[in-house]
């Protein structure tokens, strides 16, 4: 891995005007405010936050399909405005997207094959009388195999894990530098989003590609992101690969607390509840005698509530 940056983001702000603004007063909010960053090439930089925090604004101006209000993003030391046409044209191959719903990033009126193919016509990837080998070579590399079953599918005949590889695919096509990854595992399942992190960590080791993985999953990008970089309100808060180990910030601490964990232990241990004992029904914390019998005394109660009230009737009734 270079050290020089393959991108840097130098005091960044989008600032939005409010929705609910009246027409007297304009208010504006800070979706990205003031952000420095850099991403070396072939490194993975997860950047992770709760809902609204900015990283998906973030991840737009990395690409240019937002421009910041104040500050630049440069690409190997240029800001993107000044690129000129080849540099451009660089750019655009280098820097590729993975969009969070891969259903409604491929068009649902195009096969596979016309959707990768339309790509690598476009770019001249390949000569035409190897268009098709080129295309299934692409899918075979990131699990779609045999990838002749695949090339003749719309998107709606393939589940949510398939359409994501497609989508990954195209992304490869053009021998990215970086792929930038908005939420690409919110829409799959648990055991999909191992394959695809699998997949991830396999193409950044065999072609040393980098990925920015936008994600609000804490137990996902932990496997597999080099640095991470939190996200509140819009700023990076905090950046380091050992946050899980030693978290510096506040916020960063809530996050890591409000992760699910399977072990019920770790989560007793958060509610400081003792992890070697049961908590009684009635929340006291003391353990319930193993001798009686499971509610005994509730059936106790009750017989001699009945009783009592058998007496009664009957004295009633000689009344």
């Amino acid at each position: 891995m270079t050290a020089e940056p393959i991108l840097q983001i130098r005091g960044a702000t989008r600032r939005y005007a409010s929705r609910n603004a009246s027409l007297w007063r304009r208010r504006f909010l800070n979706a990205v405010d003031g952000v420095d960053l850099d991403v070396n090439e072939g490194e993975t930089l997860a950047i992770v936050g709760e809902s609204g925090s900015g990283k998906s604004t973030l991840a737009k101006l990395m690409l240019r399909l937002d421009q910041p209000t104040e500050g630049a993003v440069l690409y190997r030391g240029v800001p993107l405005p000044d690129l000129d046409r080849r540099q451009w044209r660089t750019y655009r191959r280098d820097i590729q997207a993975v969009f969070q719903d891969p259903s409604s990033s491929l068009n649902p009126r195009m096969r596979v094959e016309q959707s990768l193919g339309y790509v690598a016509r476009r770019h001249e990837l390949a000569e035409p009388s190897r268009l098709r080998a080129f295309l299934a070579g692409h899918l075979a590399a990131v699990g779609l195999d045999p990838p002749e079953r695949y090339l003749s599918r719309y998107p709606h005949q393939l589940s949510g894990g398939q359409q994501q590889r497609v989508a990954i695919a195209r992304a490869m096509m053009l021998e990215p530098r970086l792929i930038v990854a908005d939420e690409p595992l919110s829409s799959l399942d648990i055991s999909i989003q191992a394959q695809v992190l699998d997949l991830m960590r396999d193409l950044s080791r065999r072609r040393n590609v980098g990925f920015v993985l936008i994600s609000h999953d804490l137990n996902a990008v932990q496997s597999i992101a080099g640095r991470i970089a939190v996200m509140q309100h819009g700023r990076i808060v905090e950046i380091g690969a050992d946050i899980f180990d030693a978290p510096a910030h506040p916020y960063t601490r809530l996050l890591l607390e409000a992760r699910l964990s399977v072990d019920p232990r770790e989560a007793r241990q958060r509610l400081g509840r003792p992890t070697n004992a049961r908590t009684s029904r009635d929340g006291s914390g003391k353990q319930p005698d193993a001798t009686a019998s499971p509610g005994r005394e509730d059936a106790g109660a009750n017989a001699s509530g009945s009783v009592s009230q058998d007496e009664e009737f009957r004295s009633a009734k000689e009344k």
